[in-house]
């Protein structure tokens, strides 16, 4: 199994017609056929089903195209840091999207101190992030509790609680408790459905569930038309302007970012002088 046919397989998903990917890889479509022959072969599988439209993956063409991708992004991410070794350092980093912000204190002091080094930044759920860093697809990622962190090592950057942002003003003052929330359509980050979820249910309430979405920037336009109110770690509040946002008062709604690090694995010198940078920073 060579990377050229991982790739020309991967166009040829992307694209759903072989045709269509022989056109922008720009080949002819009976090498590019007999590659896909050859994968498939190799393998013992067939990795498309061929119909009148196109084609489209069976379910071992989708664990491939999954496996392949990260592949090849590894090696697309090796031969950048390899051409670019001896005139800038690389640094691959993770972040989720509601956590984007909470190391930009950090790049900024560590690009004073290493005005050399580059980023290649890679952004995802916490799960996948956490996949990247087992894989070596990235060094260090920033990621959220609750997570698995068996495998890896990790550096606490703090806790935060819960928000309640609505279009319409919430009830009373200060902060919220989830029984204040009775009765109003809610949005859920499926990230923390289960962790919302159980905290109702520790308090014999319902919620009324509108919505639950994979990320948390996608729902915000439901909140701002006034169908819902969204419950969201704090670093999301900068992304609510306009909107009202109060704390949720529920201790076992807090949540804790951490910066991870495979266990075990070799870091590179530019991840290694961030870790000492951020390491430094919270012990101070």
């Amino acid at each position: 199994m060579e990377l050229r046919q991982l790739e020309y397989f991967c166009r040829i998903a992307d694209t759903g017609s072989i045709h269509e990917a022989a056109r922008k890889l720009n080949l002819s479509q009976p090498p590019l056929s007999y590659q896909l022959r050859q994968l498939e072969e190799e393998l013992g599988v067939r990795l498309f089903e061929r119909g009148s439209r196109g084609v489209s993956l069976t379910e071992a063409g989708r664990l491939l195209y999954a496996r392949a991708e990260s592949l090849l992004d590894y090696v697309r991410s090796t031969r950048q840091e390899v051409s670019e070794a001896g005139r800038r350092r690389v640094l691959r980093l993770g972040v989720t999207s509601s956590t984007a912000g909470v190391l930009v204190p950090d790049i900024a002091r560590f690009l004073k101190l290493c005005p050399e080094v580059s980023f290649q930044l890679r952004d995802g759920a916490s799960y996948t992030l956490l996949q990247y860093v087992l894989e070596g697809i990235i060094d260090l990622s920033v990621a959220r509790t609750p997570l698995n962190l068996e495998n890896v090592d990790s550096l606490p950057l703090g806790r935060e609680p819960m928000l309640a942002v609505s279009a319409d003003p919430l009830p009373g003052e200060g902060a919220l408790r989830l029984e204040d929330l009775r009765g109003r359509p809610l949005i859920l980050y499926r990230r923390y459905e289960e962790l919302v979820m159980g905290a109702f249910r520790r308090r014999n309430l319902t919620p009324e569930i509108l919505c639950v979405c994979d990320d948390a920037r996608t729902a915000l336009p439901w909140v701002e038309a006034g169908l819902a109110a969204a419950v969201y770690p704090r670093s999301m509040e900068g992304r609510c302007a306009g909107l009202h946002v109060r704390i949720l008062a529920e201790p076992e709604l807090e949540t804790e970012t951490v910066l991870i690090w495979k266990k075990g694995g070799r870091l590179s010198p530019a991840a290694r002088d961030f870790l000492a940078l951020c390491r430094e920073s919270r012990q101070a």
